[in-house]
């Protein structure tokens, strides 16, 4: 099981279920906007969903940029990281 690999290093938060405000997922979508998605037009083959998962691939990359989404003033009650 991939969960028993992480040895402690995984916290669990739960979130609201609807309310975009105060989830940090909100945010992730808004960054993947506004640095690539929407940024320039498909090139022709390429697929929207292709880009979207590159995109999530590279944020997943980048531990620090995982945590300033839980940081992020409206979000900061479910996090003390």
């Amino acid at each position: 099981d991939d969960v028993d690999s992480l040895k402690g290093r995984l916290t669990l938060h739960f979130l609201p279920g609807d309310a975009p405000d105060l989830n940090p997922d909100e945010l992730v979508w808004s960054y993947t906007k506004r640095t690539s998605v929407a940024r320039r037009p498909l090139r022709s083959g390429e697929k929207l969903a292709d880009r979207v998962h590159d995109q999530l691939s590279d944020i997943a990359a980048r531990p620090e940029l995982v945590r300033s989404f839980f940081r992020h003033p409206g979000v900061a009650y479910i996090s003390d990281l």
